[in-house]
């Protein structure tokens, strides 16, 4: 996926070896690209862009008059095709709009490395960008818009809030105690696990992965999630209507409080508090289970989802990434 382009054809890097500091304005871009290692993005109260690496790293501090003139309305996302145990799988292309950046002018620090990296960029950075082929990335207490690509690694959020595109083909993603404006979220067949998180707008779609929504919150807006082979699990503190299908005819609904829940073993609709925001769940060839709150308070789904190698019988800290790879949670399951 070519992520901006232009921020990466410019003026030749300089070799960073150790911890490097760039100046920058009041809402720089942050560009990085990495084939592979362990890549941490944090936030700091500082006009400065750290570099921290291990290794050699090439970096570029780039003008606002370099900048400015080529920030994309939306990123174009290529398609992407991986062959899995079940056969080839193809992430089709699609566009993703980037909200308005705050007034002013955007200088950029783009880096190139391997190994471990820490980056530790201004909170009020406009705009976070991350390429990561094989390793694992995770963002501490970023605000703000982000993009990260991964081919065979793993995502982390921790308390991220903003707009986002995450893409990872192999590696499971994991948000926890973050509130997202605008999320897409999408991978091949790695699972995904939001724990204690808030949505406005939130697209999750996976082709041989489970999606757990545990302990969740949903503010005005759409979400959906959909896997094709994995589970669908949602897990609802607030207010909101859902909608369930699972193709292999088995919706799960377990809710401790007034909920009302109608349809069959195949569709299902729960209003959830009274109702509220739209939440669709779908699984073409898996389970998808309804609950309320955390899945801590609900015995029999965790029993139910425990044939998912990667879902945690008692959630409490995301996986860590290291985890093992995912096994195929039913054997049933039919390859693409």
């Amino acid at each position: 996926m070519a992520l901006f382009v232009s921020l990466c054809c410019l003026a030749p890097a300089a070799p960073v070896s150790a911890d490097e500091q760039f100046e920058v304005g009041n809402s720089p871009i942050v560009n990085i690209h990495v084939n592979r290692g362990q890549v941490t993005i944090q936030t700091w109260d500082r006009p400065q862009v750290l570099i921290s690496s291990e290794q050699p790293a090439d970096v570029r501090h780039e003008l606002p008059s370099e900048v400015d003139s080529g920030i994309p309305k939306q990123l174009q996302i290529a398609s992407d095709k991986i062959q899995t145990a079940h056969g080839p799988v193809m992430l089709p292309e699609e566009s993703f709009v980037i909200p308005e950046l705050p007034p002013g002018e955007h200088d950029a620090v783009v880096a190139r490395g391997n190994g471990k990296m820490t980056i530790t960029v201004p909170r009020g950075s406009a705009m976070v960008m991350v390429q990561l082929r094989a390793g694992h990335l995770t963002f501490n207490n970023y605000h703000g818009i982000f993009v990260a690509h991964a081919r065979a690694a793993g995502v982390t959020l921790n308390n991220v809030g903003g707009t986002g595109f995450v893409e990872s083909l192999r590696g499971r993603v994991v948000a926890k105690n973050s509130s997202f404006d605008r999320l897409r979220v999408r991978t091949a067949t790695g699972d995904m696990l939001f724990q204690g998180c808030t949505s406005h707008q939130i697209q999750a779609t996976s082709t041989y992965g489970s999606i757990v929504y545990d302990n969740g919150n949903f503010q005005p807006g759409l979400a959906r999630f959909e896997s094709e082979h994995g589970d669908v699990a949602l897990g609802v503190r607030g207010n909101a209507q859902i909608g369930a299908y699972s193709g292999a005819g088995h919706v799960v609904s377990n809710f401790q409080d007034d909920t009302q829940v109608r349809g069959d073993p195949t569709t299902k609709q729960a209003t959830v508090g009274g109702g509220g925001p739209v939440v669709t769940a779908s699984s073409k060839n898996g389970a998808v289970y309804l609950y309320s709150g955390s899945m801590n308070e609900h015995p029999y789904v965790r029993q139910e989802l425990s044939g998912s190698a990667d879902l945690p019988m008692r959630l409490t800290n995301p996986p860590g990434p290291n985890a093992a790879p995912r096994q195929a949670a039913r054997p049933t399951r039919p390859p693409p």
